[in-house]
Parts: structure tokens; C-alpha cells; sequence
């Protein structure tokens, strides 16, 4: 079985990372994960590109890769024009 990697913007400063480890071994027990890094500054998805591409190259073909980065600054929320 292939392992899974994982990085986020989540920090660790409350049990997010936790939960995406609870969620992999209810699915899949034997599945192998690992952390690439949860310090990614929030929202930034061209930081979380940078350390894909950083690392992306030394794991094993097949390797799974889960970024979770919120990219909320790239969306421009405007009021309602009247």
C-alpha cells in the first residue's frame, strides 16, 4: 500500500490534524500516513504548491498527496450594490 502524505494550513494548535489521522485509519487501518507540514500560513496555496513541488519527487510512485489550504484570500467578497 502506497502511503499517504499530508499537508495543511491547519497548525496545531486545535485537533484538526488529529481528525484527517482519525478519518485515514477509520478508512483504512493498514494505511501508512505522514505529515509534510501544517505550518503552510493560512490561505497561502502558492506556499503549499512550493513545498508540493519540494518534495513530491523523493516519495514512491503512487504516493497519495492531501493539501488542505483554504483559499479564501483569493475570493473578493463585495456588498451588494443598491
Amino acid at each position: 500500500m502506497q502511503p499517504m502524505i499530508l499537508q495543511s494550513d491547519f497548525g496545531y494548535a486545535d485537533g484538526a490534524v488529529c481528525a484527517m489521522y482519525g478519518v485515514a485509519e477509520n478508512v483504512c487501518p493498514e494505511l501508512r500516513v505522514f505529515d509534510l507540514t501544517h505550518d503552510i500560513p493560512q490561505y497561502d496555496i502558492w506556499e503549499a504548491s512550493y513545498r508540493l513541488i519540494q518534495t513530491v519527487s523523493y516519495w514512491p510512485e503512487g504516493s497519495v498527496f492531501v493539501s488542505v489550504v483554504d483559499p479564501l484570500s483569493l475570493i473578493h467578497i463585495s456588498e451588494p450594490t443598491r
